[in-house]
Formats: structure tokens, sequence, C-alpha cells
């Protein structure tokens, strides 16, 4: 998963309840982790450019939900940007700066829609070789979705699943009334917060710059990069944070809501029942996609709300 996952649970339970829940979390990670060479993400890859290959309920699950966003975001969000991700391994011990030649190469083999589906026979295969999937953007969320499934069948009333910047708060905060859930400062260490979002058996997913970069020639880089440009993507944007039933929905659109920017982010993000956007910007600006009244306060005197109006892209 790439990150330290949490289950708190918030009341007398047997400890068979927590580890079913992260049994889902393992099996989703065996399933679609590209740094597992035996995971059916990995295998997708390694067969780029060949015969379809059949997959599991779960796998082939994610891959349409992946291409669906895909296609909602008119790429910005997208699943085969396996090429791009590995390029660069921010992350990883081996990030770098690559050469614009070869992220050119790179941008050559990312099309969503070279990535093909057969839902009757439950088949993927991408057209080109080199091509490669990565659903980093969406399979924590799917994995904190699954662990909340295990708890909820088991009875469990109230918990809190933390999954490095994925939070999903189930139920009610002790069973009286909405968690507080804080959104993360973007210039602070880990657990200082600029707002606190007031929520219930919801979701709360942030993509921010400031969660996996490097910094070379006094530069940084981070993660959420550009498929058109191939660079991280630089807007404005400091932080987006998505507020949903569903954390498999909230995964992916915090991440295609940054890379649309604040203008065609907040537009689609309104689009979309069920859903709260929250935009930190880089001037410490917050936009909302809903009027904050009665579910999110911002504590830090730094940060304020503006209409967003008065942003440009």
């Amino acid at each position: 998963m790439g990150t330290t996952c949490t289950i708190t649970v918030f009341r007398k339970a047997d400890a068979h309840h927590i580890q079913e829940a992260f049994d889902a979390v393992h099996r989703v990670e065996s399933l679609m982790s590209v740094n597992l060479d035996d995971s059916e993400i990995s295998v997708l890859n390694d067969h780029a450019g060949r015969d379809p290959l059949q997959f599991s309920d779960d796998t082939f699950f994610l891959l349409s939900k992946a291409k669906e966003y895909a296609q909602l975001s008119g790429g910005a969000f997208d699943p085969t940007v396996g090429p791009l991700v590995s390029l660069w391994g921010i992350g990883s011990d081996e990030a770098r700066l690559p050469e614009r030649s070869e992220i050119l190469d790179a941008l050559a083999l990312i099309d969503y829609h070279n990535l093909v589906l057969n839902s009757e026979h439950r088949t993927a295969e991408l057209l080109k070789k080199g091509m490669a999937v990565d659903l980093g953007a969406i399979a924590k969320g799917y994995a904190a979705d699954a662990a909340a499934q295990v708890l909820k069948d088991d009875e469990v009333p109230y918990a809190i699943i933390n999954f490095g910047g994925n939070v999903f708060a189930m139920g009610q905060r002790y069973g009286d009334g909405p968690w507080k859930i804080g959104i993360q400062d973007p210039d602070a260490e880990r657990g200082n917060y600029i707002a606190i979002a007031r929520v219930e058996d919801s979701a709360v997913v942030t993509s921010g710059k400031y969660e996996r970069f490097f910094i070379q020639d006094g530069v940084r880089y981070h993660h959420i990069l550009s498929t058109v440009d191939g660079y991280p993507i630089e807007n404005g944007i400091a932080s987006v944070t998505v507020v949903a039933r569903d954390s498999t929905l909230a995964d992916a659109f915090s991440t295609m809501l940054f890379a649309l920017g604040p203008e065609k982010g907040l537009r689609l993000a309104r689009e979309t029942p069920f859903l709260q956007a929250v935009f930190v910007m880089e001037d410490k600006s917050v936009l909302t996609s809903s009027d904050p009244d009665g579910w999110l306060t911002i504590e830090d005197s730094r940060y304020h709300f503006v209409q967003d109006s008065e942003v440009t892209e």
C-alpha cells in the first residue's frame, strides 16, 4: 500500500474483527500493487501488447472504475499512467528528474482508450507493448471500502480506518454526532491541520503536493503528474480533499480534481452527487464545492475561504 495503515475500533471487539479487515486490505494489495511482481496488475503490465487476460472480480471492477473516471476527466485521471510514474520514481529510492525525451516516450504510452475491457468475460488487455496500469490513485480507497465493509458485516458500529491521507470514518463519533477529521496543513509536519471537517459514515481523502516529493537543485518535484506534459502539476493547488460515502470514488476524485485545476475541478465536484471538495490553494485561500457552514471550519488564521469566482487558472 506504500503507507502506514491503521484501523481503530472504539468499542470492545474481538481481535478477529480487526484481523478480517486487514485480511481484506492485504487481498486488495496482493491483487493490485505494482510493487508485487505476481499481482494481477503486474501480470497485466507484463502482458501488454499481447492477448487479453481474465481477472478476479475485484481487479476487473477497479479497472472498470478507473477507466470510467478517466473518461469522466478527459484523461486528467488515467490508470495507464504507469510508465510515467515508474520513470519519475517519486516516493522510492530511485526518484529522479527524467530527460525530456524519456518523458515524451512515456507519454506516448498513456491512453486509457488502449486499456480494453470485456465485462462479459472479465478480461482486460493493454494494446501497446510497454503500456502499464497503475491504480495507486484509486486502490487505497478501494481497500478502505473493503475494510469498512468487513467491519460493518461484523456489526462494528463505529471505527476509523486511516490509510495515510485516506480516512474512512465509520458511523458516528462514538455513536453520537459527526466525526471531526483534520485537513492537513500542506506547509507543516503531518498532524498539523488548517481545517476540520465534520462527517458521518464517510471517506475523507486528500491528495496533496506535500505527500511524496523529492528536491533537486532547489526545485521540489511532487508525485501528482500531468498526463499532458509529463511533469508534476503546477496549477496553484496545494491539496484537494474529497468527502464522499464511497472511499474508492473519493480517492480517485481527489487526484482527478487536483489534475483538473480549481475551475474545472469545482465544476465537476458540484455536478457529482453526494460529494464535497475542499481546494487548499498555495496562496492560503480555500475553495469549497458546497457551502462550508455546518461541516467545515478553518482552524488556522493564515487560511481563508474565498469564492471560486476569484480564482483564475
